[in-house]
């Protein structure tokens, strides 16, 4: 499996394209996972689709992020959290190439993820798994969310059982609560943290690490770099 891993939606610009073309092919089938909206922030399938269907400005957006591959809006589809449900969640995983988790809010998306009963079939999942931000950190078995103007306050999370080993924070911007989060996470866990600044983009592939860009490397095992 692949994993890349981000703090922004940047797979369209020329430099991650030129860096990634070699897993994203024009023949693949993109399923985007649209959990992961914030519940003040969308509260009727009105809102939702306000994002997420033809038209609208988070489904536009994947369009133009995905075309400089040669991937066709015909080649992409979505989990719509109110027209789908538990079956044709499974069949669209199923059938797709590339699953794609948005930014947003993590902890909600992991919850709407349980509610369909989808888990273990993003987890059986033998293509390419991409996310942004919240659909980065989803992706390790156990995640931290830090302190920011979204979360009070510092916490440790489930996510899916993919990634473990390693942590990354993401938006990395120097921050103050960023590097306290880090420190947190290295002191519990004695494992590696990376950091994953904006222009950034970390790939997992054949259990080896790659950094594009700005991403960089924190902490090893033994302590900080």
């Amino acid at each position: 499996m692949t994993h890349i891993l981000l703090s922004r939606s940047i797979l369209g610009e020329p430099q991650m394209v030129e860096q990634l073309k070699g897993f994203i092919k024009p023949t693949h089938r993109v399923l985007i996972v649209a959990f992961s909206f914030f519940p003040n922030e969308v509260m009727t399938p009105y809102q939702y689709d306000q994002l997420y269907e033809k038209g609208g400005t988070y489904y536009e957006k994947m369009i133009a992020m995905f075309s400089p591959y040669g991937i066709s809006e015909d080649q992409i589809s979505w989990i719509h959290y109110y027209k789908d449900d538990t079956s044709s969640a499974k069949e669209k995983i199923q059938q797709s190439d590339i699953l794609y988790f948005p930014g947003g809010a993590p902890d909600f998306m992991m919850k709407r993820i349980l509610e369909f009963g989808i888990k273990e079939a993003l987890e059986s999942h033998q293509g390419i798994y991409i996310g942004s931000s919240a659909g980065a950190m989803i992706q390790f078995e156990n995640y931290h969310i830090s302190k920011d103007k979204d979360y009070q306050r510092f916490s440790y999370e489930h996510g899916l059982n993919l990634l473990k080993n390693f942590s990354i924070e993401v938006h990395y911007a120097r921050k103050k609560k960023q590097k306290a989060g880090m420190k947190k996470v290295w002191r519990a866990y004695r494992h590696d943290v990376y950091a994953v600044p904006d222009d950034g983009c970390l790939i997992v592939f054949e259990d080896q690490i790659h950094l594009i860009k700005s991403a960089r490397q924190i902490y090893t095992h033994k302590g900080k770099m």
